[in-house]
């Protein structure tokens, strides 16, 4: 039986409104997504929440027209418009919330699942500042005293990609911004970069699959450091 993987926001009947909404709220249905537990559904393996002016307009929809295969459809009453016209990227990231949430709610009642696991990922959401921050990669060094990490930064407009040196103990070495994507669906990210490689104890690098675009960290380790 499939697991619910992937939510997206779906602006029916307007395809530019739809492409600029997807984008724009991408980082919230992906830190929504990212919480899921292992939500089981007979045939579908995401949610696709249709955001419509007024929910009457459901009648109106030829779901075979716009669905993704495989997913299952809800509708929310929401404004996409309006959100996209709010200056502050807050504003923005906490009405999508409301969307995904009252979305993913609506999927529940039809799939059987327990809305307590959707509220604590709501208030999780909420609690962190709406700050989507997920590791893409993780690699230890060659002595084994440091652990690289490739950080993604997902808002509402870029993808911003770090990349960060940790002493075993946790301890922060050094963290540098490696360059930021304007496509915010992660999907293109995760496709196009995948190669962390240590070539000293010192010095990492980080490149594309092709290894066409190449980025280096290398740092210092002094002597008086407890690692």
């Amino acid at each position: 039986m499939p697991i619910i993987k992937d939510i997206q926001l779906y602006v029916p009947k307007n395809k530019n409104l739809n492409w600029s909404f997807f984008h724009e709220t991408r980082c919230i249905t992906f830190f929504y997504s990212r919480l899921l537990p292992k939500l089981q559904a007979k045939d579908d393996k995401g949610v696709q929440i249709y955001c419509i002016k007024v929910i009457e307009q459901r009648e109106q929809i030829d779901t075979f027209a716009h669905i993704n295969f495989n997913y299952f459809p809800v509708y929310v009453e929401a404004d996409a418009e309006g959100i996209l016209s709010l200056a502050s990227g807050r504003e923005k990231k906490e009405k999508t919330l409301e969307i995904v949430h009252e979305g993913m709610k609506r999927a529940a009642d039809e799939l059987n699942w327990d809305k307590a696991i959707l509220d604590d990922i709501y208030k999780s959401i909420k609690q962190s500042g709406y700050e989507n921050i997920y590791p893409l990669l993780n690699k230890n060094s060659p002595n084994r005293k440091y652990v690289c990490s490739i950080i993604c930064h997902h808002e509402i407009n870029t993808i911003d990609v770090y990349m960060e040196i940790k002493k075993r103990n946790g301890v922060i070495v050094n963290k540098e911004l490696l360059f930021s994507v304007k496509n915010t669906d992660e999907q293109h990210l995760f496709s196009d970069y995948g190669n962390l490689k240590w070539r000293l104890n010192h010095k990492v690098e980080f490149s594309d699959k092709d290894y066409k675009q190449v980025y280096r960290l290398t740092f210092l380790e002094k002597d008086n450091l407890k690692i």
